[in-house]
């Protein structure tokens, strides 16, 4: 007589597929997490390595503290900006720069490019959200750099996973998700496997009793 088959049952299959878009849902989320503890430790430890902002792609990563920009970029923005030299700089970049004395930082638009018989380059600049330009030109030596890009909010998590809170919240607590999700996935593998084993063997035993008589 022929082998006998196993066939899987409807509710069978349905389990496989719900089982499939589950594995499809942790993956996804296992790839975003590791993403996100990979950059939050890389950019911390960075920043305590060198004593200055973080960098990637070239470029300074700033936390957005006012809305004087607002629209271009609200509080708790992440801005990026890239170094250049004040010769690259032109009416309407949004630029970052120096306080007189080096100890704070502010990123508005240039609306006028000045430049002096002796070549020394300054700029007059303004908030997107503010009425009037700033009180003193920007003498080009307070340059730190043109904006590339920003991200809204990503400064309020940036600025969260440094604290002890932000670190359990955003590193420890999705680490532990991470360990326990693949843990899971071997446990639920290994369940299949001995599963369709012990059918393998029910059915051969069956195919031997039926030969027998």
């Amino acid at each position: 007589m022929p082998d006998q088959v196993a066939k899987r049952t409807p509710r069978e299959k349905g389990w496989g597929i719900l089982s499939k878009l589950f594995s499809l849902l942790g993956n996804i989320i296992f790839a975003a997490l590791l993403v996100l503890i990979v950059s939050m430790l890389f950019f911390m430890f960075q920043q305590k390595n060198t004593g200055e902002p973080p960098k990637v792609f070239g470029r300074y990563m700033y936390i957005v503290l006012s809305g004087s920009m607002s629209p271009t970029f609200d509080t708790g923005s992440l801005i990026f900006v890239k170094p250049v030299v004040p010769e690259e700089i032109k009416e309407g970049d949004v630029i970052t720069f120096s306080s007189e004395s080096r100890e704070a930082l502010t990123t508005h638009r240039v609306v006028e490019v000045n430049r002096s018989e002796t070549g020394e380059i300054s700029f007059i600049t303004k908030g997107d959200a503010n009425e009037v330009n700033d009180p003193a030109p920007v003498p080009g030596d307070r340059l730190v750099g043109r904006l590339s890009f920003s991200l809204p909010y990503m400064g309020y998590v940036l600025n969260f996973a440094q604290t002890k809170k932000g670190m359990l919240a955003l590193i420890i607590i999705p680490g532990i998700f991470v360990i326990t999700l693949e843990m899971s996935k071997l446990y639920f593998a290994s369940k299949a496997s001995r599963e369709e084993e012990a059918k393998a063997g029910e059915i051969a035993e069956e195919n031997r009793s039926t030969a027998d008589s």
